[in-house]
């Protein structure tokens, strides 16, 4: 239980390090995305809302900002947000026959139904129900067969490439092949191509991306671009953490410096803490957000507690709760937030320095107008 508590704990961290901003939803219409979702060659993941739905609110607020749940689902889906009651919902849930809130639907992109299911979940489950989605859409089977009887022709092997990223199967060899087969990369075919496979820094299709940089921002743009980038990078440290070789970890940034000079150093130390957090190392992850709050976080109170609060929960180790004691104090010097406030307090008891401790508590409460909640040890 302790181990499995510990790695909780360290999942929240890195999530909190390496947030995206949760499932991004298109804006525009069914039919839109549709066409996006052809082009694109992915489901689209429909959440069938009604503004008045408690458990719709809750999905919103609690599953769909999940970090994971972001990571997977706009990797693999165009994602799109349809309240039933207004615009084209009406129609939409009388075509799918939605009668409970929330419904959530997984459509190819002729708006055939692939997978369903209705109210509710936590994100552990919600992502169980995409990737049951992309194993009932997997047409990967039925191009393997092909594929050993010998079809290397560049359609087939494009096609194939596709088949396995959308049904997150290992690509990189069939997207290879692919290429191979390409004289020209330039045409917008191939540079979306790229742009789809780029998914791990380190790999020939990710360099190839880089190379052609100016001709891929200018089919997507400079912000899609730069999401890529950073979502490939953090997938090659997840595989250096997975597999302890911290070579591509610094291949990693390395790939950054090359995409995106002016983010790089902020990435390097990032990656650091998210592999020594990764790999449970408990100084060196100290140590390295120690380094990223002085440089890059030190006016920043949210960050600043978030990390603090992480350490108290995660550690009972003098040296690393006393680092974590000096952010708490810095956000609270920039935010007198009861919140944080509370935080110092916990830290400073941790420490033993319980004097110190009851008089920060009681300007918590005082802020928060409670009576003083705290016990002494």
């Amino acid at each position: 239980m302790k181990q499995l508590l510990t790695g909780l704990i360290l999942l929240a961290s890195l999530q909190f390090v390496f947030a995206s901003e949760g499932i991004h939803f298109f804006k525009g219409s069914f039919k839109e995305a549709q066409a996006l979702a052809a082009k694109e060659h992915k489901l689209i993941f429909m959440d069938a809302y009604t503004s008045w739905c408690g458990p719709c609110k809750r999905m919103a607020r609690d599953v769909f900002s999940a970090a994971e749940v972001g990571k997977f689902f706009n990797k693999h889906f165009i994602n799109i947000k349809v309240d039933m009651e207004k615009g084209e919902g009406p129609r939409l849930a009388g075509k799918y026959r939605v009668s409970s809130y929330p419904t959530l639907l997984f459509l190819d992109e002729k708006g055939e139904v692939v997978h369903a299911a209705k109210g509710g979940r936590p994100a552990d489950q919600f992502l169980g129900l995409g990737k049951v989605a992309l194993s009932k859409n997997d047409k990967s089977g039925e191009y393997a067969k092909q594929y050993e009887e010998g079809n290397r022709e560049p359609a087939f092997l494009r096609a194939y490439a596709y088949a396995l990223l959308n049904s997150a199967k290992p690509n990189l060899k069939i997207a290879n092949e692919y290429l191979k087969t390409q004289k020209e990369l330039t045409n917008d075919e191939n540079l979306e191509f790229l742009f789809d496979f780029a998914n791990e820094a380190d790999s020939k299709i990710f360099e190839l991306a880089i190379l052609h940089k100016t001709s891929i921002v200018a089919l997507k743009s400079e912000a899609d671009f730069q999401e890529k980038i950073k979502a490939a990078c953090d997938a090659t440290i997840d595989k250096a953490i997975e597999f302890n070789v911290a070579s591509l970890v610094n291949e990693a940034k390395t790939k950054m410096k090359a995409a995106n000079p002016k983010f790089a150093k902020e990435y390097s130390m990032l990656a650091d803490i998210k592999y020594a957090a990764g790999t449970k190392d408990m100084e060196a992850y100290a140590n390295s957000t120690d380094k990223f709050l002085k440089k890059y976080a030190k006016r920043d109170a949210k960050t600043l507690h978030q990390y603090a609060h992480t350490f108290l929960i995660k550690t009972n180790e003098t040296k690393l709760l006393e680092k974590a004691e000096k952010w708490a104090k810095q956000a609270t010097n920039i935010d007198f937030n009861p919140k944080y406030l509370r935080t110092h307090s916990d830290l400073l008891r941790k420490l033993g320095r319980v004097e110190e401790a009851e008089e920060v508590m009681k300007k918590a409460n005082e802020l928060s107008g409670e009576k003083s909640s705290f016990i002494k040890s």
